[in-house]
């Protein structure tokens, strides 16, 4: 007969207990995913303009274009995955199936043939499309995963800094081994294709290890044929979700422009190329060092308290970046080093926050999707990453930017502004939207206690 943990009812918290093992398997997921897509995040605009020789306005196409179809796709993976049987479970085949495709499509994004100038557009789009659909495939189910090992929200915390740790390890990795890496070839281009292929063997092993290490524990209602008005329910009926997913893209946006700038910054504003990686080290590992920190303040008073000091944080210190950086790269590292201590909140909270609100729609709608919350969520990441991206790529074109010479310095200011000033704004808009996200601690427990006490007693 069904007992009350694997139908995910009964009292709540009885389901809240995780191992070490299934922690760090399902942690080191993350390490793989971060991998590939801070790879990407850190250097595919400056890789498609510096190395591959595209120009910085179809760069900066490239990556909204391919972006775009993320529309579709991740909320579709997310109906898929929610309408999957196996006896793998709703989630997890994705992981087994998915991880081989990849591996291989970060080894053809860096792989970067001789072509000709509109050859190299039309390759770097249709790569980088797979890239992102690849990406899908494998992430929103192994993101969902949250929702489905546990339904304590404290423990769900706890689940998600040792995951985010992990997240921010490969992304220590790709932003600090990645520059190094690629010097040890003779050219940028060979040592590109080098670390696409390192890198997709790594994600490979790596989620093949957290499938193998996880278990679907709270069982989602058997999903039926839907309407896409049931669909759009799933997401539109829940406030606390749009509020996140608002601020959340706002905040990647910011992040994203800023990482992508970086590599401008030093390599033209600063002359200090070589610097790149403690560059990037300097704001990831302050960043994995304070997630603690941040799950502390979030038990101590809300995850929306802490997303928004955090951010906050980082805002503060776009301005004196703006002004004084370009004066000192120690002053310049001594800003990012400080940085790194908010940007750790976007690491853990979204990622903690967003188990609560597939609670919320089961509250509030009576269905319980949360492959469909997860993969509306996952796109507001990508479009924040595609937006940041098309600013950049525009902001540089229009600025007279020109690869590898030296810059005007009109072209020099605007790199100022990109890492600086436009991600400010941002990050102040989204500060304000996740003021308006509503759940608390103490109201999941209501929620969770009210869906148990709707379905009854677990048939003994």
């Amino acid at each position: 007969m069904r007992n009350a943990v694997a139908s995910g009812r009964g009292s709540p918290g009885s389901d809240s207990t995780l191992s070490l093992g299934v922690k760090f398997g399902y942690g080191i997921g993350d390490f793989a995913f971060n991998l590939l897509l801070q790879s990407t995040s850190l250097f595919l605009i400056y890789f498609f303009t510096d190395v591959f020789l595209v120009g910085a306005a179809a760069a900066g196409a490239i990556v909204l274009v391919s972006k775009l179809w993320d529309a579709v796709t991740d909320p579709l993976m997310g109906v898929l995955s929610d309408h999957t049987h196996t006896r793998w479970g709703k989630k997890r085949p994705y992981l087994l199936f998915g991880a081989l495709p990849f591996g291989l499509s970060i080894f053809l994004l860096f792989l970067a043939p001789e072509l000709s100038a509109t050859g190299k557009v039309i390759y770097g789009f249709l790569t980088f499309i797979l890239f992102s659909t690849a990406i899908t495939v494998v992430n929103i189910p192994y993101g969902a995963l949250t929702a489905v090992l546990t339904q304590d929200t404290r423990q769900r915390s706890r689940l998600t800094a040792f995951r985010m740790t992990f997240a921010l390890i490969g992304t220590l990795a790709a932003a600090g081994a990645t520059k190094p890496l690629v010097g040890l070839l003779t050219t940028e281009l060979q040592g590109f294709r080098m670390v696409g292929g390192l890198y997709g063997i790594i994600a490979v092993a790596f989620t093949l290890i957290s499938f193998a290490s996880v278990r679907e524990r709270i069982e989602q209602q058997t999903a039926k044929r839907e309407t896409l008005r049931s669909y759009l329910r799933v997401v539109f009926a829940n406030p606390p979700f749009l509020f996140l997913a608002l601020a959340t893209f706002l905040f990647m946006t910011a992040i994203n422009m800023m990482a992508a700038v970086v590599n401008y910054y030093f390599k033209y504003n600063l002359e200090a190329e070589g610097l790149i990686p403690v560059a990037f080290l300097a704001l990831f590992v302050t960043a994995a060092v304070c997630i603690p920190l941040f799950v502390w303040i979030s038990n101590r008073r809300s995850k929306r308290f802490a997303f928004a000091l955090g951010m906050g944080f980082l805002a503060l210190l776009l301005i004196p970046l703006y002004f004084f950086g370009q004066r000192s790269t120690l002053l310049t590292l001594a800003i990012f080093v400080a940085a790194g201590l908010g940007m750790s909140t976007i690491y853990l909270c979204p990622w903690s926050m967003i188990p609560d609100t597939v609670e919320y729609s089961e509250w509030r709608t009576g269905l319980r999707r949360e492959g469909i919350l997860y993969g509306a969520f996952f796109f507001c990441f990508k479009a924040g990453a595609a937006l940041a991206g098309a600013l950049v790529g525009l902001g540089l074109d229009l600025s007279g930017y020109r690869a590898n010479v030296t810059q005007t310095v009109r072209a020099l200011e605007a790199i100022r502004i990109l890492i600086s000033l436009v991600p400010l704004g941002f990050i102040v808009l989204g500060v304000i939207v996740i003021r308006f996200y509503s759940i608390t601690a103490e109201k999941h427990r209501q929620i969770v206690a009210e869906i148990h006490a709707r379905s009854g007693p677990a048939t003994p």
